[in-house]
């Protein structure tokens, strides 16, 4: 699949963190002046070590008695404020990145539901969690080091400030010595984030091939699937794992680099210190506030190494969440809606309607279709016909790619998308069902209705037998992943919502088709009740449940092959004819009727039309 892009990725990464703060940090405005206030004291302390072992060597040069009372406790007063500054700073940082954290999750997921589903179907499930878990850790954890980064750079500025007051010369000689050295930082850095990039996207792929396979295990059990699922699952590993080994193998350089470089600066800075000693510009008072100042600068600067590596990690991160901020959508809002209390008729009109899908796949073509208010309509055809993407275009979940669909004569496209969806229902064939009790389940998008609304949408979907035996009734929770109700039930339950709803518009989407007769029966009771003085439309491959539609729709490769009601598509459709033939007598076509062992007794027509008087004797 490919992976949801935006405006946000490839920049540069003070771009990238400069969005972040704008958008991000900006509203802890108050809180970051404290972690910066204390960024400085921690700077200032550290720095203070250089500056106050030259007071000391220059007391014990000149042998002041105290210096051994206020030696002691300037070191003391030095490190208490210090340590409890650091700690302070890293409480407070914390404190913000995981509230930032937080609401960077409410917000991506925000943006993931109101996404257009052409997008939001470029990735698995699987992959788009990684999202919320592994990316946006990643930028907490970079983000922490940026701050990091900042107190680093207050300590090294502040040690150098004190450091040229002691001698001048030696501190430029040092800068430019540390410049030159922590150059090839800068190198790791750039594979740190191409690295990261790639690896961000495995775990994604990891995390999707994890999935297939738990999600499907029945079935691949049964076709004996575990070595070919365990072999790719192992490569997604092996791949990741080499990611992860290089991508932790440049950042552990950083440290030695860093330590060997230092170690070659100091060696320089004391040759210099020697020349600067034997030409009489420098002391030993001011040599050891010198050292001193190299010691407090060199964890600094190699914490400054390692940062950048983990910021620049957390700028691939961050690339790919602002990629799914910036997603832009394509479905746009119209502005009309209904007064209060009133909703639509429910005639529906298809205006030459095309639709293809973001990979150039058509998969509907010129379809022109009146449906009248009231009115049960039926869409059949083979496999591939476009009759779930017709349904599809009716809430907008896809926007046609030409012509136009119509409710009460209006474009559906200048309702709100709001006001649209609430003049439909849908019963589809997968009943989904949400953490909450059952009567959540029943009430959810109806938050006005009452408990006793529920209750009697229930009892019409067939649902309040079942329901009562449940250990706490109607309230009950449910786990969707726990499997507490078989296939009939769910049916019931989405009947219920369906019911509780009361939209003028009713799409059922194979309710029937996975499930036994007897909850068959009970749920087609239910749904001949649900689509009284409705507009439904129904998929159905079984055609015996649309034997009694006020319109039958024939699709077939896109395209509205033909219309008609069930005696008339008997005697006139070929396609439906064949579709009625295979599931009444497993015969395919005339043709093949003619060479089958026993040939048939009457002609085709009216054959067709005497199954379908037996199939209405016995109910079917």
């Amino acid at each position: 699949m490919r992976e949801i892009t935006g405006s946000g990725n490839g920049q540069p990464v003070h771009v990238t963190y400069l969005r972040y703060w704008r958008e991000w940090l900006r509203p802890h405005a108050g809180r970051m002046v404290v972690i910066v206030v204390l960024m400085v004291i921690v700077g200032v302390a550290g720095a203070g070590y250089a500056k106050f072992m030259q007071l000391v060597i220059s007391g014990l040069e000149t042998s002041d008695p105290d210096v051994v009372f206020w030696g002691p406790a300037g070191i003391i007063s030095l490190t208490v404020v210090k340590g409890l500054g650091d700690y302070a700073r890293k409480a407070m940082v914390n404190r913000v990145m995981s509230t930032v954290q937080a609401r960077m999750q409410s917000t991506l997921y925000r943006s993931l539901l109101y996404m257009d589903l052409s997008s939001l179907l470029a990735e698995s499930p699987a992959a788009l969690s990684v999202r919320f878990t592994a990316d946006l850790e990643v930028v907490r954890s970079a983000a922490s080091e940026v701050f990091g980064i900042l107190s680093s750079i207050l300590i090294i500025a502040t040690t150098i400030v004190v450091m040229l007051t002691i001698d001048w010369v030696m501190t430029i000689a040092l800068i430019v010595i540390f410049v030159l050295a922590f150059a090839p930082v800068g190198v790791i850095g750039t594979h740190v984030r191409g690295i990261a990039a790639s690896t961000q996207r495995e775990i994604a792929r990891m995390t999707s091939s994890v999935h297939e396979g738990l999600s499907g295990i029945r079935m691949i059990r049964t076709y004996r699937l575990e070595r070919r699922l365990q072999d790719s699952a192992d490569d997604a590993f092996a791949r990741l794992h080499r990611l992860r080994v290089s991508l932790e193998n440049w950042r552990l350089s950083v440290s030695p680099l860093i330590e060997i470089l230092g170690g070659l600066a100091v060696a320089a800075l004391l040759f210099l210190v020697s020349l600067r000693i034997g030409a009489g510009a420098l002391d030993l008072a001011g040599f050891v506030g010198l050292l001193t100042g190299i010691g407090v600068i060199t964890n600094p600067a190699q914490r400054l190494g390692l940062a950048y590596a983990v910021a620049k990690q957390g700028e691939a991160a961050l690339d790919r969440v602002f990629g799914v901020f910036d997603a832009q959508n394509q479905i746009k809002d119209g502005d009309f809606e209904f007064a209060a209390g009133e909703k639509a008729n429910g005639r529906i009109r298809f205006r030459s309607v095309d639709f293809v899908y973001p990979d150039g796949y058509s998969a509907l073509s010129d379809i022109d279709l009146d449906i009248e208010a009231g009115q049960t309509v039926a869409v059949v055809g083979r496999s591939g016909a476009g009759k779930s993407t017709l349904f599809n275009l009716i809430p907008r979940l896809f926007d046609v790619s030409g012509g136009a669909i119509e409710i009460d004569g209006r474009d559906i496209r200048e309702f709100t998308l709001a006001t649209l969806r609430d003049q439909i229902s849908v019963v589809s064939q997968e009943s989904v069902l949400l953490s909450g009790t059952v009567l959540d389940n029943i009430a959810f998008g109806n938050a006005d209705q009452s408990d006793d609304d529920c209750v009697r949408a229930a009892k019409a979907a067939g649902a309040h037998e079942f329901i009562k035996e449940l250990p706490d009734g109607y309230k009950t929770w449910i786990e969707p992943s726990q499997q507490a109700f078989s296939g009939g039930e769910k049916q019931r339950l989405s009947i219920a919502r369906a019911i509780l709803r009361d939209a003028p518009i009713l799409l059922l989407d194979e309710p029937t088709s996975a499930l036994d007769a007897h909850s068959e029966s009970v749920i087609r009771q239910a749904m001949a009740e649900l689509s009284r003085s409705r507009t439904t439309l129904v998929i159905a491959h079984r055609l015996s449940t649309i034997l009694d539609s006020d319109l039958i729709v024939v699709m077939d490769r896109g395209r509205l092959a033909e219309t008609g009601t069930h005696d008339e598509l008997l005697d006139n459709s070929d396609i439906y004819g064949d579709l009625f033939n295979l599931q009444f007598d497993g015969v395919s076509t005339t043709a093949d009727r003619r060479t089958a062992e026993i040939p048939p007794s009457v002609p085709v027509k009216e054959q067709r039309s005497l199954l379908a008087r037996l199939a209405r004797m016995f109910g079917l």
